[in-house]
């Protein structure tokens, strides 16, 4: 999977491993990128479209953390059946019937695999989540993270006289003409925002994004070490069976009350 930024990637020396840059060539140290801009590009990672009249219903039951408005996003915990943790990929819902999973660590093919599972379970004989389309959603909009001190400051550059989005919403906004989905992150130590872009637009973004001497490319790699900081960070970074218990992901604000998502008996049960 090159990606419409594998040419870009190429100019930059980049190292790219299962269509993910892993690092670039001479790429800045991410503590001194973060005084800036630190610039992803998230093809690779899991990124999946869930739409239908039955997504809000699929993701509510395989996401264990708050219910998202239409135009929101939040970072979510996805468990099993029997309460262990699978992830906390980003969840973001652009429309009513509309959302968008992004998950970059290490248990993303976990989550991938977890969800083809849930997406075919059946009661009845009949599929449990009808008129639910899960789906990858890298022909659709290419993700480029941005986090560090500047990010707003960069941001607020090209989209003038418009307001960016609130830390944890969503917005359709215009970059240099061009409509983009833009979703500012919370929970994050500093300023992050993911921008969706259209592929043929996104070389141009890219460039444009380097030209401000602030902003500096990062692979994989270095976005390994941005997600561990987050407070459950080293849980991602395992392979193996992660139990995790309801304390512990209520303080992290990942669950919400009603127990009403899959793994929330197994949670109960200490498991």
């Amino acid at each position: 999977m090159a990606g419409p930024l594998a040419q870009e990637h190429g100019y930059l020396g980049a190292s790219i491993e299962d269509g993910r840059v892993i690092s670039y060539l001479d790429e800045t140290p991410l503590e001194e990128a973060c005084r800036g801009v630190a610039l992803y590009d998230l093809t690779g990672a899991l990124y999946r479209f869930v739409s239908g009249d039955g997504a809000r219903s699929f993701v509510e039951a395989l996401s264990a953390s708050k219910r998202l408005a239409a135009g929101s996003c939040s970072f979510s915990a996805v468990l099993s059946g029997d309460g262990a943790l699978i992830s906390i990929p980003l969840v973001i819902r652009g429309g009513e019937r509309e959302y968008m999973l992004i998950d970059a660590a290490a248990r993303r093919e976990i989550l991938g695999g977890w969800m083809d599972f849930v997406a075919a379970i059946e009661e009845g004989g009949m599929p449990a989540f009808a008129g639910t389309a899960v789906e990858d959603a890298d022909a659709l909009l290419v993700p480029l993270l941005l986090c560090g001190a500047r990010a707003g400051e960069l941001i607020s550059d090209y989209i003038e006289d418009q307001l960016p989005p609130e830390p944890g919403s969503v917005a359709t906004v215009a970059f240099d003409g061009v409509p983009c989905v833009l979703a500012h992150l919370d929970r994050t130590a500093c300023g992050s925002f993911v921008v969706f872009v259209p592929p043929s637009f996104s070389p141009r973004l890219f460039r444009s994004f380097l030209s401000f001497d602030y902003v500096h490319p990062q692979g994989h790699a270095s976005l390994s070490r941005a997600i561990s900081e987050l407070p459950w960070g080293e849980l991602l970074a395992r392979e193996d069976r992660v139990e995790v218990d309801a304390q512990t992901l209520a303080s992290w604000d990942l669950l919400r009350p009603d127990a009403d998502y899959i793994g929330a008996r197994g949670l109960r049960n200490g498991r």
